[in-house]
């Protein structure tokens, strides 16, 4: 019994220890053997991000929650990277897909679009006990259709830039398309 704990122990320690990517971050300065990528939209305030580095099948952040600033920072080893992003709050018909090279003690932004789709249609089917159409008690069954707005994620990465907190990067209160660091 004793070392089933340990090993669960160890397991769990190596869960969370091996991995490549660490969560939404903000060193005071970069960290040794460590680059980041710095994921922004002019319209952050309510996206529930979810970021997937491709190559290896993992997720890199995932959040049901909105962030408490407009800048998603993730911090990964020095690497090629081809990340997805989408949001788990909005439906996507095209998550966004970008190749990005993370250089240690540098970060590489990403501007973030959703681009509108469409809309998408989804059903919702309920049933209740109660009344129904011919004035009987029964089970009864409603079907409702709720046209919803779907988008398209683009990702545009720019070149990488010198390290510093979220809050002092050129992008931090302004919009996208204002910027000229492309």
């Amino acid at each position: 019994m004793k070392s089933i704990h340990t090993y669960l122990l160890l397991a769990s320690m190596a869960l969370l220890l091996g991995g490549c990517a660490s969560s939404n971050v903000n060193p005071a300065k970069a960290q040794r053997g460590m680059g980041y990528v710095d994921f922004y939209a002019a319209d952050a305030d309510d996206l529930y991000w979810d970021v997937t580095d491709l190559k290896t099948n993992k997720k890199v952040f995932y959040e049901f929650d909105p962030l408490k600033d407009s800048i998603l920072r993730v911090a990964l080893k020095p690497g090629h990277y081809e990340l997805q992003v989408t949001f788990s709050n909005h439906i996507i018909e095209t998550p966004g897909v970008a190749e990005v090279d993370v250089q240690d003690g540098m970060i590489t932004p990403v501007t973030v679009t959703l681009l509108p789709a469409g809309d998408a249609v989804f059903k919702i089917k309920t049933t209740a006990w109660g009344s129904t159409y011919f004035g009987v008690y029964g089970r009864r069954t409603m079907i409702n259709h709720n046209p919803s707005p779907s988008y398209e994620v683009a990702l545009e990465p720019w070149l990488p830039l010198p390290y510093q907190p979220k809050e002092q990067m050129p992008y931090a209160k302004r919009p996208a398309e204002d910027s000229e660091l492309h």
